[in-house]
């Protein structure tokens, strides 16, 4: 009994901030019933509470094993010493940004996995290899990358849909990638002092066997496929919750609104509406307007980065909480995750402001 309460202590201590917000997304729930059963709607729970489960089981399936896969595979390259071999090529981008030549392997690896990449950071940062401001900045860095290696899920779909428009549209979401990239990159200048790098005295120290590092990447993973499980499963079914609630509708609906105030004909906003719903959808509709001639090129892709900003509310509640707060905790992760979206943001409006004015 006294395991049992210790253990719940800390998972209270080391999670409050987070158990808090799950409160809080329950305590959501519920006033958006309690009012809904107020005006008087026909409110069944049994169907909410059903579709949430199912909605989040499959969400969760799709997502979770390839996070944990991600976390060990992370280890395993860390153990074996992988790409501290590779960790050159970052090497200026490294140099330049006054991080030590363990968050260039990061950024690497990010062109292949970025779940593996900010695992091996989550790794590094519990070590001490690198102290939590390096964290943050190597985390945010590895945007160019991870925008990139989406293109084997964008460009099918993209380019069937839109032609030279899909691919515009992508080599301008890279471009917002890059200039994010470069920018923590001159922000480490300013804010980060030169370190001496950690890594050589790694490199030359003897790579256990292929068995030993599996073993050490299979103990040393557990912490961190706990934490993912612990945070991702209640966020995202309570997410869902509010989903089949019709909270994130209403939300939606609000959002859209907004678009009347960017420089997209009325056309476009049902490619704005449809994103917020699913990808592959707005996609469709765009490739619609486009082949029938009722927006141009040029305005579709007004639309489609309209509705990447605001859809991204709702981005945060599906995708980017469980994931960073998995991967890095609550606080860490909320912070990183603010940040990185508040900067994209910025830069994405800033694009859209720019690109609109072209003529």
């Amino acid at each position: 009994m006294s395991q049992m309460n210790k253990m719940i202590r800390n998972i209270w201590i080391n999670n409050k901030i987070y158990l808090i917000l799950v409160v809080l997304l329950t305590i959501i729930f519920a006033w958006w019933i309690i009012t809904a059963m107020h005006r008087e709607v026909d409110i069944d729970l049994y169907p909410i509470i059903y579709h949430a489960s199912k909605s989040s089981a499959r969400f969760l399936m799709a997502t979770v094993p390839f996070m944990i896969i991600g976390v060990f595979l992370a280890e395993l390259i860390v153990a074996l010493r992988i790409m501290d071999k590779v960790a050159f090529l970052a090497r200026p981008l490294t140099d330049f940004a006054h991080l030590r030549h363990e968050c260039g392997a990061s950024f690497v690896t990010a062109f292949l996995s970025p779940v593996s990449a900010n695992s091996m950071l989550a790794t590094y940062y519990e070590d001490e290899f690198i102290n939590k401001r390096e964290l943050f900045m190597a985390s945010m860095m590895t945007s160019f990358p991870s925008i990139v290696m989406h293109w084997r899920s964008m460009l099918p779909v993209l380019i069937p849909l839109l032609g030279v428009t899909g691919v515009i549209y992508f080599c301008l979401l890279m471009f917002v990638g890059l200039l994010q990239t470069l920018l923590i990159i001159i922000g480490g200048r300013l804010l980060l002092q030169k370190n001496d790098c950690l890594l050589m005295d790694r490199v030359h120290s003897k790579r256990p066997p292929l068995k030993d590092a599996i073993r050490m990447s299979i103990i040393t993973s557990e912490k961190t496929a706990k934490r993912i499980l612990f945070s991702t499963v209640p966020t995202t079914f309570i997410v869902f919750l509010l989903i089949a609630a019709g909270f994130l509708d209403v939300l939606t609906s609000q959002l859209g609104g907004i678009a009347n105030y960017f420089p997209i004909p009325p056309a476009g906003l049902s490619i704005v509406v449809a994103q917020f719903a699913n990808f592959l959808a707005a996609q469709t509709i765009a490739g619609n307007l486009l082949s029938q001639g009722i927006l141009s090129s040029r305005e579709i892709l007004l639309a489609l980065l309209v509705g990447d900003v605001l859809s991204s509310i709702t981005t945060i509640f599906r995708i980017l909480m469980p994931y960073y707060v998995g991967i890095f905790g609550f606080k860490i992760g909320m912070e990183i995750m603010i940040l990185s979206t508040a900067i994209r943001t910025a830069l994405m409006l800033i694009v859209i402001v720019i690109f609109s004015v072209l003529q």
